[in-house]
């Protein structure tokens, strides 16, 4: 197998990269790896956006209140219009 040295990377993405390696069970490399591998795939397969979305937050599901709240938010005539910027 080939090395990858990835220079650069910020401060909060390696810790958030560690924290999810940790949540998984893997190594550093290994949560990566995985992450690359699922991107690459997601790609390849030119599944739609929710599918995709569904596969970059693994075993992460929402709580039924939270379901919940998104719904009621939906209906509220002077809401925010939701922001991606954060």
């Amino acid at each position: 197998m080939g090395d990858l040295l990835i220079r650069d990377v910020p401060d909060a993405m390696k810790r958030q990269l560690q924290e999810s390696a940790q949540r998984n069970g893997r190594s550093l490399s290994e949560e990566a790896i995985e992450i690359i591998r699922r991107q690459i795939a997601a790609e390849r397969s030119g599944a739609p956006a929710g599918q995709r979305l569904r596969s970059l937050m693994g075993v992460e599901r929402l709580s039924d209140d939270e379901v919940e709240a998104i719904a009621a938010s939906r209906h509220e005539r002077d809401r925010e219009p939701p922001r991606f910027d954060r």
